[in-house]
């Protein structure tokens, strides 16, 4: 069974340990063992989204509240899979509000 459309690539907080009792393929990374890379597994991608959200968080509001989360995840996510390429944000963004109905 697979419960979701990836891998999930995780370090070692225990918390993830039902991940695989749940069905998902779940690997881990040794941080501890200051092993950071393991082939094809890490979790230098959700390192880096979570580095450049908190920065944006720190930088354009300073705080968020726990209401609002959700919404900001999802734009910064929005953005984190159009980073290389500003024009097709920009695309996206104008097709979105051209063809949303009030």
């Amino acid at each position: 069974m697979r419960a979701s459309g990836f891998d999930d690539l995780t370090d070692e907080y225990k918390a993830y340990e039902r991940l695989g009792k749940k069905g998902y393929i779940h690997r881990r990374i040794k941080h501890h063992a200051r092993i950071y890379v393991d082939g094809d597994v890490h979790t230098q991608t959700i390192d880096g989204f979570f580095g450049l959200f908190k920065g944006g968080v720190r930088g354009a509001h300073h705080a968020i509240s726990h209401k609002w989360l959700q919404g900001y995840l999802n734009e910064w996510t929005w953005r984190y899979n159009r980073r290389e390429d500003g024009n097709e944000m920009f695309r996206d963004l104008i097709d979105a509000a051209a063809t949303q109905t009030v």
